[in-house]
């Protein structure tokens, strides 16, 4: 039975992901920090406690699996406020599964979430390929940055995934500011897409097209920033007009697939079924 190590596995996305490769059959390591929460794990998904920044523990995480999901990051807001501890983390802990892998597993399959981030803010309304040069601009971003190049840098087997921004189908209380301005095109993708991206990663048939994915949503998430919210505020009974947008243009836009989804087949979820969940997730907490 195959191994996969899924760093960050004991978080929220970390969870989904363990779970689905569970059930697709593969034998899973949960690698968190020992304070993360590994209760009720998934069948088939054991928990590894350990710090990604701790090579003893990576290498000991490593050993013997078949491919690794990189998903353990410090994310927005912390990751723009403690500089030194997210370069540590986010690249430095990306240095350390890399050589780790090399040294302990050479043959796995490294899987490695990265953001649509890296390529900075967007000042055009121009499609976004994967050859478009990093342009980070912020503390997050640049890490990114940096550890997709370790990544690629590396040799190895690996699988880049730019995700963007991620829709969950439950409700949540809106932002303080929505992180785009309303004329702004943005293309979201749906949780489960993105799940389902990062798990065909460890498997897929990769050519030089599907090394490096924008993980979006597809034609039917293609939108602006104030229809995207004036639909959430419409399900809440929210007057549209209310809504707070940040005074400058967000890490967002419309992105290529590139054959990225041809080869990893994760775009099953269109934004309408996503509204519909998200209503049916609304109806439900009205009936309580």
């Amino acid at each position: 039975m195959p191994t996969v190590l899924v760093t960050g596995g004991a978080g929220s996305m970390g969870r989904q992901v363990c779970a689905r490769l569970a059930l697709d059959g593969h034998a899973v390591k949960a690698f968190d920090l020992a304070t993360a929460n590994f209760a009720d794990l998934p069948q088939g998904v054991v928990a590894f406690p350990g710090d990604l920044t701790s090579v003893e523990d990576v290498q000991a995480a490593v050993e013997g699996v078949d491919a690794v999901v990189h998903l353990a990051a410090i994310l927005p807001p912390v990751a723009n406020e403690l500089i030194e501890l997210t370069q540590r983390v986010n690249v430095g802990g990306t240095q350390i599964i890399v050589d780790a892998i090399k040294s302990n597993a050479p043959k796995a399959r490294l899987v490695f979430s990265s953001s649509v981030s890296v390529y900075g803010t967007q000042m055009s309304d121009a499609e976004i390929t994967t050859s478009q040069t990093y342009a980070p601009d912020d503390n997050y971003a640049k890490t990114k940055a940096e550890s997709e190049q370790i990544v690629i840098d590396s040799d190895l087997d690996s699988c880049v995934l730019r995700i963007s921004g991620v829709s969950i189908p439950i409700f949540q209380e809106p932002p303080a500011a929505w992180p785009f301005l309303p004329d702004q095109k943005i293309e979201f993708v749906h949780r489960d897409d993105a799940v389902n991206a990062i798990v065909a990663g460890v498997t897929a048939e990769l050519d030089d097209s599907s090394r490096i994915v924008n993980v979006s949503g597809g034609a039917s998430w293609r939108t602006t920033g104030a229809k995207y919210v004036a639909d959430y505020f419409m399900m809440i009974e929210v007057d549209p007009t209310d809504a707070i947008f940040q005074s400058e243009t967000g890490h967002f836009a419309w992105y290529s697939e590139q054959g990225g989804n041809a080869a990893l087949n994760y775009q099953q979820t269109s934004y309408q079924q996503y509204l519909e969940q998200l209503q049916a997730d609304i109806d439900r907490l009205m009936e309580k």
